[in-house]
């Protein structure tokens, strides 16, 4: 329930505050006195576009403040709170700023929020019906959403538009994948043959250095072969041989040693070392008949180092990074093999989703005709209450490609006269007519969904007399279920008011003042007696 309205610095208000009551809120005043800026207000507090004209000429900024009663609404508070806002007390404050340079603020119970988180916690708190709601009427575009919302489809239609979205998004995928399938299998054809390059190399690390050193002694065998050969003949074979002459030496100093033993350690190190001399004499004789010049290895190692630059140049520096490369080529071609298996599985998903989206589009049918047959004979009535004796309504269904909305095309056809077929409304209905066929929607679909707050912005144009009377009670019957707030111009509306607010403009010291005010019951019947248009008031 909307309990109160402050506005500052908004449009002519200078400054303003109302309270509303539970029922029926009736807001009257002479044409031009600012009636609709209350809902203008409205709309900007819940979240409509703004613009630096909603400011007062001469201010700087404009407040407005709507408080709420959301104790009896549990899903109102749980999304507040899903969107990071307390409710405490069960009331709901939101706060809205302008500022001249078109920029505005927005509080939720005094946390900030962006305009499109207002949006959110906003939804459905008020419901407001104006002249302009009539010409929705007319677009056929609109019925399939009043007959949704007549017959309570909330669930199944959110439920459609959620497999329809999924089943948009998955196409665009497949889409997608097969557009680049043909790229990705050239692809694989190259990333194959790099894979199998790198492979037939079987390379392992450091190779590359070793064959480089191997290379090395093959190109100067002969300078290795002289050197190894030189030195062990030196050592072990010419006579006398370096290992000879040391054998001797050590044998002497041993022999002394047994004289002297201070001599016996020196003795040692030369028995140790003519052993390690014939060792060494020994491995370069070995060293020496172990090389050639064999000029068919030399080809061999070439050819293998020149293979593994050659790789190096395509996929790395290093054979390191040559094996780093065939792991990427690897998996980029696992990726690949699994593209296929992708397509597969979106395709089969594809399915699913539009088996899914067909039993659900056509469940919404089944449940869209029955409402459908079930509204048409409500409608027609509550339009022959209203005054439309003859009213005939149909709404029509027919079958169209599968949407968010489902396969249901749903057109609004109407006719006053019970000799004439209904027609399209935009052809054969009135504005009257259409007032009162909107106000009975509202009435219906409040009566399917509970509604809390409806506005009616002068919805009731275009009727007078007794049809204005029944038209009235139908607004006072809404007021039982749910909290209406309406602006008229029609006293057979006004006085079933259980409050009513005027609104006034007059201009004081060369500025308009607009102001609101509860009014009592002579108050009340001075005003209804205006709006009668009458000037002496009597009982």
């Amino acid at each position: 329930m909307l309990l109160g309205l402050n506005l500052r610095n908004f449009t002519v208000i200078d400054e303003i505050s109302v309270s509303f009551g539970p029922g029926l809120n009736i807001i009257t005043g002479e044409t031009g006195a600012g009636k609709s800026v209350i809902v203008d207000a409205i709309n900007v507090i819940l979240g409509d576009a703004v613009s630096s004209e909603y400011i007062k000429t001469g201010r700087e900024e404009s407040h407005l403040e709507a408080l709420f009663d959301i104790s009896g609404s549990a899903p109102l508070r749980e999304r507040l709170e899903s969107l990071g806002f307390s409710v405490t007390g069960g009331e709901l404050l939101i706060k809205r700023i302008i500022y001249r340079k078109g920029r505005s603020r927005a509080f939720i119970n005094g946390g900030i929020a962006t305009i499109p988180i207002l949006g959110q916690a906003s939804e459905g708190i008020i419901d407001i019906f104006s002249q302009h709601e009539h010409q929705s009427l007319l677009k056929s575009d609109n019925h399939i959403r009043v007959l949704d919302e007549f017959g309570g489809h909330g669930e199944l239609v959110s439920g459609q538009r959620g497999l329809y979205g999924r089943y948009r998004e998955v196409s665009r995928e497949i889409e997608k994948l097969t557009a680049a399938q043909k790229g990705l299998y050239d692809k694989e054809d190259f990333l194959k043959f790099q894979s199998a390059e790198i492979d037939d190399a079987l390379l392992s690390e450091g190779e590359d250095a070793e064959l480089e050193d191997e290379k090395k002694r093959l190109l100067n065998s002969e300078r290795l072969h002289l050197a190894a050969r030189g030195a062990y003949e030196t050592l072990y074979e010419n006579e006398p041989s370096l290992l000879g002459s040391l054998s001797r030496l050590s044998s002497d100093i041993k022999d002394a040693a047994r004289i002297d033993p201070a001599l016996r350690q020196a003795g040692e190190s030369l028995e140790n070392a003519a052993l390690q001399l014939k060792d060494s004499a020994f491995s370069l004789r070995d060293y020496a008949s172990g090389l050639g010049s064999d000029s068919g290895r030399l080809e061999v190692v070439e050819s293998r180092l020149q293979e593994i630059k050659d790789l190096k140049r395509k996929y790395g520096d290093s054979i390191g990074k040559i094996l780093v490369k065939r792991e990427e080529i690897g998996k980029e071609l696992r990726n690949i093999a699994g593209f296929e298996g992708e397509l597969e599985r979106l395709g089969r998903e594809l399915e699913k989703i539009e088996t899914e989206m067909r039993s659900g589009a056509d469940k919404l049918s089944v449940k869209r005709k029955e409402s459908a047959l079930r509204l048409a004979k409500s409608l027609e009535r509550e339009l022959r209450e209203v005054g439309i004796k003859g009213a005939r309504f149909e709404a029509v269904i027919g079958e169209k490609d599968i949407s968010a909305d489902g396969i249901d095309d749903v057109s609004f056809l109407f006719s006053a006269n019970p000799d004439e077929s209904p027609k399209s409304l935009a052809r054969v209905a009135s504005g009257g007519e259409l007032s009162r066929i909107m106000l009975v929607l509202k009435e219906l679909i409040s009566k399917e969904d509970g509604g809390s707050v409806i506005i009616f912005d002068e919805a009731d144009s275009g009727i007078g007399g007794a049809v204005a009377e029944t038209v009235g009670k139908k607004i006072k019957n809404l007021s039982r279920t749910c909290q209406v707030i309406c602006i008229t111009h029609l006293p057979q509306v006004a006085k079933f008011a259980d409050t009513h607010l005027l609104v006034t403009k007059t201009l004081e010291d060369k500025k308009t003042q607009v102001r609101i005010r509860s009014l009592g019951r002579d108050e009340r019947i001075s005003e209804l007696a205006r709006m009668i248009g009458g000037i002496n008031i009597t009982e």
